[in-house]
């Protein structure tokens, strides 16, 4: 059967009627603000897919399928035309079943818009209520649907030390809180951690770095202990190892009538001088030299 037309002169509700009644195995493709397609197999509804402007859903189970019929009973305008079937196999849920799930959620939306609820400009839960109440296993899931994850430094932050402590302590009392089970960036870091650290158990970054064994040949010689008697103090030497360390003796020598004292670097032969150094280290000897 080839079907096709505007959703003008044809509900939804016309269209599941007419697939149930031919027992049709087909899919049902609707075109307008909201984009929809509805699965049947021998005439039952088996699935139903929605494509709106924040992106598409895709209903599997009774639920889910009665909230997409939900959407598109409201289009009034558009096109819809019946294909090959394409959706999902099974025995799936009379026209009537469905159906009936649709009506209650229409009257659900005809309370809560009587309330003002859909015009609002936020909603909140009241803060004291007249007496106990009782929560069946549903409502408590879609209460929780509303509350993100927290933390206990998080509520310190906005209610006080005092005002978190009773907070957790009322929800452990009720039996109603659980811990989280592992965090993400902790569980991002301790991977990382075990990428990088080598069998040995040493992270990589933690590598020791051996001592460069200096060449004998290129040590230089160890300068001359002052003469205490002679009348004319030798010229100082600043002793530097090739690419390595500057050593300079911290004694103040007598250099004519002036005793000045010469200060240097002292580092292991496995430090490497930068620029600034040398020149530091060029600078005192031409000092040196001047006197």
């Amino acid at each position: 059967m080839h079907l096709s037309g505007q959703l003008s002169d044809w509900s939804i509700n016309d269209l599941l009627q007419i697939m149930q009644v031919t027992q049709k195995t087909s899919s049902l493709d609707i075109e307008g603000e909201r984009r929809g397609r509805i699965h049947f197999r021998d005439g039952s509804v088996t699935g139903a897919e929605l494509t709106g402007i924040k992106g598409s859903y895709k209903g599997s189970d009774r639920g889910g399928v009665a909230d997409i019929l939900y959407v598109l009973s409201t289009l009034d305008e558009g096109s819809f035309e019946v294909g090959a079937a394409d959706g999902p196999e099974g025995s799936g849920w009379s026209v009537e079943d469905v159906l009936s799930d649709v009506d209650a959620l229409k009257s659900l939306e005809g309370e809560v818009v009587d309330a003002g609820l859909f015009e609002a400009s936020g909603v909140r839960f009241v803060k004291a209520i007249d007496g106990p109440i009782t929560i069946e296993p549903d409502d408590w899931a879609v209460l929780m649907s509303l509350v993100q994850p927290f933390t206990f430094n998080h509520l310190e932050s906005r209610m006080g030390r005092g005002g978190a402590v009773r907070v957790f302590h009322t929800l452990h009392r009720l039996g109603v809180a659980e811990i989280i089970a592992g965090d993400e960036e902790s569980e991002w870091l301790d991977r990382l951690v075990d990428d990088i650290a080598p069998e040995s158990g040493d992270p990589t970054w933690l590598e020791h770095v051996e001592e460069k064994e200096t060449d004998p040949e290129l040590e230089p010689e160890t300068a001359p202990a002052p003469e205490p008697e002679t009348e004319t103090a030798p010229e100082p030497e600043v002793q530097v190892e090739p690419a390595a360390a500057a050593t300079v003796s911290d004694t103040p020598e007598s250099i004519g009538t002036e005793s000045v004292a010469i200060r240097g670097v002292s580092a292991p032969a496995s430090t490497t001088l930068t620029d600034g150094v040398y020149d530091e280290i060029r600078r005192l000897r031409s000092k040196v030299a001047e006197k």
